[in-house]
């Protein structure tokens, strides 16, 4: 049978690629686009965009970076390669 809590639990975006993909693609590009903006209201080229975007890219990048160790760390606790050998 089938775990009660497991069956009724929500699925969590943490293990899902498809997020992963979807955040790596719509942070530089909103933050592009509010670049655009404020290059469009300031009258400056593309200056904002591009900064912007690159800071959304790194963003992207460093938040999946920080999701990825946050899982090794939770999927390797407990193994044998990291308990303390007894002096």
């Amino acid at each position: 049978m089938i775990d009660r809590h497991r069956r009724l639990a929500v699925p969590s975006s943490d293990n899902d690629a498809l997020s992963h993909a979807v955040a790596l693609v719509v942070a530089p590009l909103v933050m592009g686009l509010i670049g655009l903006w404020i290059d469009h209201l300031v009258g400056t080229g593309w200056i904002f965009a591009a900064a912007f975007a690159a800071f959304g890219a790194l963003g992207s990048v460093a938040s999946l970076y920080y999701r990825y160790e946050s899982r090794i760390a939770q999927l390797d606790e407990g193994k044998p390669w990291n308990r303390k050998v007894a002096g």
